[in-house]
């Protein structure tokens, strides 16, 4: 019986990859005079805001004069141009998977400082029970999901999780969990392959395609 779905956030909930990456490199830009690549920025992806940046500027995400700070207002100042709104009929199914007695919660390697303004201007933040984080050193996706599971006693067969990235694959396969790759991002073909090869339970281009799997799994 399938009694939650845990969903990742960029990429699956809106199309935010470009608002994470202008904000990392208008933070190292104003710091340092010298704005990094996309490709640089998207290379430490995977660990939460504050390794990424650490990274960026050869900090410890420990180090006290970290600007995690500016990092976050950036963060939510380009938010508007970048990320205005979530992909079309993420509400509206959000709100049915409800409606039908399912638990939901967000697995993310955001922080705080980054996902909680990303729920707030989205409007998505009443659909989700918690909001679990990323680590500074490490992805932690799979740990994430095993504390939901700690939290909420609901075993790993009862549970779907749903991400863009091959990581997300990875990660929930670690955990046990089933894994719908969410490939509706208008940059999810650069990623097709590696995702497939990792062989998720479902691949999804559209909501349609993972509503109609969430659906045979309900009828099954």
């Amino acid at each position: 019986m399938l009694k939650a779905i845990i969903f990742d956030m960029d990429g699956t909930l809106g199309d935010t990859l470009s608002l994470c990456i202008e904000s990392y490199r208008h933070c190292v830009a104003e710091l340092t005079g010298r704005m990094p690549t996309a490709a640089e920025v998207e290379a430490y992806f995977g660990v939460s805001d504050r390794g990424v940046l650490g990274k960026l500027l050869g900090m410890s995400p420990e180090a006290p004069n970290l600007p995690i700070a500016r990092f976050a207002q950036l963060y939510e100042q380009l938010h508007a141009e970048y990320a205005p709104k979530p992909f079309d009929g993420i509400h509206e199914l959000l709100g049915r998977l409800s409606k039908r007695g399912l638990r939901l919660a967000v697995v993310t390697g955001k922080e705080s400082y980054t996902a909680l303004p990303t729920l707030r201007r989205f409007g998505l933040g009443r659909y989700f029970e918690m909001c679990l984080y990323g680590d500074p050193d490490s992805n932690v996706k799979a740990k994430r999901l095993q504390e939901y599971m700690q939290r909420t006693g609901i075993a790993a067969h009862e549970m779907l999780y749903v991400g863009d990235m091959p990581t997300d694959v990875e990660q929930a396969h670690r955990a046990g969990v089933r894994m719908v790759c969410a490939a509706w991002a208008p940059d999810s073909p650069r990623y097709e392959s590696a995702c497939r090869s990792l062989q998720p339970e479902a691949y999804a281009k559209t909501l349609d395609d993972f509503e109609n799997y969430v659906n045979l799994i309900l009828s099954s």
